[in-house]
């Protein structure tokens, strides 16, 4: 009876606890008769079980950027800023910009070499997702049955201000030029980056002001659409002059590039949506989870493999998602919320760690930062304000459409970050851009806030908001 009641006990101390024991025994047997060598070289060896104190630094870093990012991205939102502004700012603050000169020891302490690059790798998931996200925001239909306004418009606010930043980086090319970049290349790319508009953070900002559904926000939002895609287009194009050195390489990859968008678009669409609908309907969300992140993963791998950017392949498959597809929307809103709030902080750190806005150069090279930021704005508005009232707006409808072209944000920062890694500009030039992206972003609102655009409510019978907005956390 008594053997009964303890017979879990006792099977327990017979199976476990004496093979334990026996197991310590062993061990220290072996160790007293190898010697105390032996013994030395276990210590090491339960030492290096240990994470080393590299990853301690990484996992404290990112916390850090995350938990700061969140706070700067509240305290510019309520500022009335968009919250990618304060991330932003905040990832230059925790550059040389200010961290490495008010504490430089702390920097390099926690910002390590190593660190900074393992951050950087992260960030490029961010970046890549984040691409697919626009691509899958872009209301395609509207798109396709835009009238000619908004082809006109979407158009001209890329070719002004490209126009101007062409004619200004070849007056800046002998100074700020790399020497192993063809004059071409670089004034096309510094063209390119005062012609972005953020078609992300737009939406996000016009969703917020009530201004999605109005007439006005609509023709904006087609309008940044368009310029969009004509803007990737013409930086794949600069990526494949770049990283081809002769005009055939280059011809090479654009048309490798142009092939495999048709390919997606008229070989993989279909089938990929027949295969998501059909997970869908099965409710089978981990696996449409998993076809989605695959497609957009392989997508990236093949653009780089042909020799532009992984970032067009994870845009081209943002562009060939089904957008009728309720789950493939409950999987984008998943990536986005990650995307947002942990990735992209690391992006907004890496590129803060990149900008040393204290080796501009003096007077001269604030001097000419602040030209690069005075061509940029007049070239948005230029563009956009004047075709806007040629073809029928009146003036504060069409300098409400400058001031929304006149948003940068973080796809200006994506263009920037690929154009530094490419070695296509130099550290104090990408530092000069970085701040007019700021500066730009910065204006919109109270632009907006200013011509009396802000307020302004839905119009009876007016076109019905674009199907998607940005992704949480980046307005």
């Amino acid at each position: 009876m008594l053997l009964k009641r303890y017979r879990t006990l006792l099977t327990y101390l017979a199976f476990a606890v004496v093979p334990a024991f026996a197991v310590v025994l062993v061990v220290r047997m072996e160790e007293g008769r190898l010697g105390a060598g032996t013994a030395g070289q276990g210590a090491t060896s339960g030492v290096t079980l240990v994470a080393p104190p590299e990853v301690y630094k990484l996992l404290l870093a990112v916390a850090v950027i995350v938990a700061a990012a969140y706070g700067a991205g509240s305290l510019f939102k309520r500022l009335g800023q968009p919250r990618v502004v304060g991330e932003i700012v905040l990832g230059i603050l925790l550059g040389p910009s200010a961290l490495g000169l008010l504490f430089p020891q702390l920097e390099h302490w926690l910002f390590t070499p190593s660190i900074a690059s393992s951050l950087d790798m992260l960030a490029q998931f961010g970046v890549i997702f984040f691409m697919f996200l626009t691509g899958l925001e872009l209301p395609i239909a509207r798109l396709r049955g835009s009238g000619p306004m908004a082809v006109v418009l979407g158009h001209a606010c890329i070719a002004a201000p490209m126009l101007l930043g062409v004619v200004l980086a070849s007056t800046l090319s002998s100074r700020y030029r790399p020497q192993h970049i063809g004059a071409v290349p670089f004034m096309l790319f510094c063209g390119l980056a005062l012609s972005i508009t953020a078609f992300p953070v737009l939406a996000r900002i016009l969703v917020e002001r009530g201004l999605a559904k109005h007439r006005l926000g609509v023709l904006g939002l087609t309008t940044a659409g368009i310029g969009d895609v004509t803007a990737w287009c013409l930086l794949a194009v600069v990526v494949a002059s770049v990283r081809s050195q002769s005009l055939s390489g280059s011809l090479f990859i654009v048309l490798w590039t142009v092939l495999f968008g048709l390919f997606v678009q008229f070989v993989v669409r279909a089938p990929l949506a027949r295969l998501l609908r059909s997970l869908a309907a099965a409710g089978r969300r981990e696996a449409v989870m998993i076809v989605v992140v695959t497609t957009v993963l392989v997508s990236a791998l093949a653009t780089e493999r042909i020799g532009v950017h992984p970032i067009f392949g994870a845009f081209i498959a943002g562009l060939i998602m089904p957008r009728d597809a309720i789950m493939v929307h409950e999987v984008a809103h998943r990536i986005q919320g990650f995307t947002g709030w942990v990735m992209l902080p690391l992006f907004f750190a890496t590129v803060g760690l990149k900008t040393h806005i204290g080796g501009l150069g003096g007077a001269a090279g604030w001097g000419v930062c602040g030209l690069i930021v005075a061509v940029a704005i007049f070239g948005k508005f230029f563009g956009t304000a004047v075709p806007a009232r040629l073809l029928g707006n009146d003036w504060r409808s069409s300098l409400g459409l400058a001031a929304m072209m006149n948003c940068r944000g973080l796809t200006e920062l994506v263009v920037l970050n690929l154009g530094l890694s490419l070695g296509v500009i130099l550290p104090d030039l990408f530092a000069m851009l970085v701040v007019m992206t700021v500066v730009t972003t910065m204006l919109t609102g109270p632009l907006l806030n200013r011509l009396g655009i802000a307020g302004i409510r839905d119009e009876p019978g007016e076109e019905q908001a674009v199907e998607a907005v940005s992704a949480p956390g980046r307005a």
